[in-house]
C-alpha cells in the first residue's frame, strides 16, 4: 500500500513530462511559421486540455478554474487573429502569462474569491522562473524508483547515436551504388537535414522545458507563497495619521482647484491656470493617472502594515475619494486632449487603464476597507482580464481612425494620415467608408498609401498558422474599391 501510494506521484509527473514533450512537438509544429496567429490557438488550446487532464488525474477540484483560465488564454489568442494591431496583440499577450500565474497559484489554495495581492504578485513572478527552473523537480521526481526504465531509455539514445552515424554513411554508398536509390535519398534528406533536424529538436525540446515548468503546478500539491514568508515592518498610529494625513492635505488642496475648473469652464481654466485650452488639455492627464496607480498601492502597503486600522481606513477612504475626483478631472483634460489634438492608441489605452484604476478604487472602498481582503484581488484581476478582451473585441484602432477622421472631416483639423496607417489593417474599413469625404490632398495620400501597402493584385498566400482576418479583410476591401481608389490616387503615385 505505502510502495502504491509512492508510486502514483512519481507516475503522475512522468505523464506531466510526456504532456510537456507533446507540447514542445506541437509548438515547434504550430508556432515556427509566427508566434500568432491560428497556430497558436490551436497550440493554446492543447496546451489548455493538457492541463485540466492534468489537474483532473491529480483527484482535485481545481481543474475547473484550470478550464476557465484556459479559456481565458484561448480568447486571447484567438483575438489576436482578429486584429492586425501590434499594439492591441500586446496587451492581449499579456492575458497568456497572467492565465498561467492564475494556474499557478492553485499550488497554494489561492484562487478567486481566496486569493491576496501578494498571492497574484507571487504568481506573476513565479511565471518565468517557473519556466526556467520549474522541471528540474518534476525530473526528479519522474525519475524516483524506475532504475530499470532509465537504464533502458539510455540504451535506447546509445542505439540511436551509434545508429544515425552508420545510416548516414550507408545511404551515401547506397545512393552513389544506385541512381534511383539516390533520387529518394536526396528528396529525404532535402526534407530531413541535419541543420533542420537540430533546429526543430532543439525548439521543442526548449518548448517542452519551459511547459513542463508550469505543468508542474497542477501536479506537484507542496507550493506555498514565499513572498506571505517576507516580514513587513509595521507603523503606529503617528506614523499613519502623518503619512496618509499630509497626503489628503495635499490631494485635497489640488482637488479644491479642480472643481473651480470642472465647473467654472473654459473661462476659469484659463483664468485660474494661466493656461489656454490646448496647454491645459496638454498637462495632466498621464500624471494623475500615474498618481492613482501610485495611491493605491500605497494604500495596500499601508493598511498591511498599519497598527492602527480604524485611523487607517478612515484616512485611506479620504484619500480614496480625492483620487477619484482626480480621475474626473483627468476624463475632463482627456476630452479636451482629444478636441485639440485628435486621438491615438496610446491615448485610449490610458483611458481605459484610467477607468480600470477608477473601479479599482470603488472595490478598495467595499472590500479592504471592510475587511474584505480576498475579493479585492480576485475583482481588480477579474476587471483587468475584462477590460482588455472588451478593448480588443470593440476594435480601437478602427475608433481611433474613426474619430480623427470625423475631426478632419467634420472640424477641417490636420489628419496625420502616416499615424492613421500605421493602426495596421483593422483601420482600412473605415478609412474607405469616409475616404470620399476627406479633403483632396488627404483622400488623394491616402488612396495611394492604400494601394501600396495592401496590393489588389497579391493573393493571401500565407502559412494558415500566421493567417490574420483583419489583414484578409482589409485586402479584400482594398480589391473591392480599387477602381475607386486608382482614381483618386492619380497624382500621388510618384514613387510607387
Amino acid at each position: 500500500m505505502d510502495n502504491d501510494a509512492a508510486v502514483e506521484p512519481a507516475r503522475l509527473k512522468r505523464e506531466t513530462l510526456l504532456c510537456a514533450l507533446l507540447l514542445g512537438v506541437l509548438g515547434d509544429l504550430l508556432l515556427r511559421a509566427g508566434p500568432i496567429g491560428p497556430g497558436l490557438v490551436v497550440w493554446i488550446g492543447m496546451a489548455g486540455t493538457g492541463t485540466t487532464w492534468l489537474a483532473w488525474r491529480t483527484g482535485a477540484t481545481r481543474w475547473r478554474p484550470v478550464v476557465a483560465w484556459s479559456t481565458v488564454a484561448l480568447l486571447a489568442a484567438a483575438l489576436m487573429v482578429v486584429r492586425h494591431n501590434g499594439f492591441i496583440q500586446f496587451l492581449l499577450c499579456l492575458l497568456l502569462p497572467l492565465a498561467v500565474s492564475q494556474i499557478i497559484m492553485l499550488g497554494w489554495g489561492a484562487r478567486l474569491g481566496r486569493s491576496l495581492p501578494l498571492d497574484h504578485l507571487y504568481a506573476m513572478v513565479s511565471v518565468p522562473f517557473r519556466a526556467l527552473f520549474g522541471a528540474v523537480p518534476l525530473l526528479a521526481g519522474a525519475t524516483r524508483g524506475r532504475a530499470p526504465a532509465l537504464r533502458r531509455l539510455a540504451g535506447v539514445g546509445r542505439g540511436l547515436a551509434l545508429a544515425i552515424p552508420l545510416i548516414w554513411v550507408f545511404t551515401g554508398l547506397l545512393s552513389s551504388a544506385d541512381a534511383g536509390f539516390n533520387r529518394v535519398a536526396d528528396r529525404a534528406f532535402d526534407v530531413f537535414t541535419i541543420t533542420e533536424l537540430s533546429s526543430h529538436l532543439i525548439v521543442a525540446l526548449l518548448i517542452a522545458w519551459a511547459v513542463s515548468g508550469w505543468l508542474a503546478v497542477v501536479v506537484d500539491h507542496g507550493q506555498d507563497n514565499r513572498f506571505r514568508r517576507i516580514p513587513l515592518p509595521s507603523i503606529g498610529r503617528d506614523e499613519t495619521l502623518i503619512v496618509l494625513g499630509s497626503l489628503a492635505l495635499l490631494f485635497g488642496g489640488f482637488v479644491v482647484l479642480q472643481l473651480g475648473y470642472l465647473f467654472g469652464g473654459q473661462e476659469a481654466i484659463q483664468r485660474i491656470s494661466g493656461l489656454t485650452m490646448a496647454e491645459y488639455a496638454r498637462r495632466g492627464f498621464f500624471e494623475l493617472v500615474t498618481i492613482a496607480g501610485l495611491t493605491l498601492g500605497l494604500l495596500l502597503f499601508a493598511g498591511a502594515v498599519s497598527t492602527s486600522q480604524r485611523l487607517y481606513r478612515g484616512l485611506a477612504l479620504v484619500l480614496v475619494g480625492l483620487v477619484l475626483v482626480m480621475l474626473v478631472s483627468a476624463t475632463q483634460r482627456f476630452v479636451l486632449y482629444i478636441d485639440e489634438f485628435g486621438l491615438s492608441l496610446d491615448r485610449l489605452t490610458v483611458l481605459a487603464i484610467l477607468l480600470w484604476l477608477a473601479f479599482t478604487l470603488l472595490l478598495f472602498s467595499a472590500t479592504v476597507l471592510r475587511g474584505r481582503l480576498y475579493w479585492f484581488a480576485s475583482g481588480s484581476t477579474l476587471a483587468g482580464v475584462v477590460m482588455v478582451l472588451v478593448f480588443a473585441l470593440m476594435n480601437p484602432a478602427g475608433w481611433v481612425a474613426s474619430v480623427n477622421l470625423e475631426r478632419t472631416i467634420d472640424q477641417q483639423q490636420s489628419l496625420d494620415t502616416d499615424y492613421l496607417l500605421a493602426l495596421g489593417a483593422d483601420a482600412v474599413p473605415v478609412v474607405l467608408e469616409r475616404l470620399d469625404a476627406l479633403p483632396e490632398a488627404e483622400r488623394c495620400q491616402l488612396s495611394a498609401e492604400l494601394l501600396w501597402r495592401w496590393p489588389p493584385i497579391v493573393e493571401d498566400n500565407s502559412d494558415w498558422r500566421v493567417w490574420n482576418w483583419a489583414e484578409v479583410r482589409a485586402r479584400h476591401a482594398v480589391r473591392e474599391e480599387q477602381r475607386r481608389l486608382r482614381v483618386m490616387a492619380r497624382g500621388c503615385l510618384v514613387g510607387r
